[in-house]
């Protein structure tokens, strides 16, 4: 059995192309880790908005796991725990990060 070695991503860049995306990913995750708990508005694909407190994302970052979802539209739908799908979200905005 052969197993294939994979390319790296970074291949190919330079020294210093390296190093921005070593900087990106940083501060991707560290986005991504301060959202945890937080109460934000969120933009959905068919022009939804939706308020609730993001708890995690996938490893993948396809599914965000939320809690106290409500529709701004009709604040009386309320869901304690949802996954909403990363490919239908549009924006994320929260004040206190």
């Amino acid at each position: 059995m052969e197993i294939e070695s994979s390319k790296s991503e970074n291949e190919g860049l330079t020294s210093a192309e390296k190093d921005d995306a070593s900087f990106l990913r940083e501060r991707f995750l560290f986005l991504i880790a301060s959202l945890s708990g937080k109460a934000c508005e969120v933009g959905m694909e068919n022009g939804t908005k939706v308020n609730a407190n993001i708890r995690a994302f996938d490893v993948s970052f396809e599914n965000i796991l939320v809690e106290n979802l409500t529709v701004t539209s009709t604040p009386e739908t309320f869901i304690p725990m949802s996954i909403l799908r990363a490919q239908d979200v549009h924006t994320i905005f929260c004040t206190d990060i």
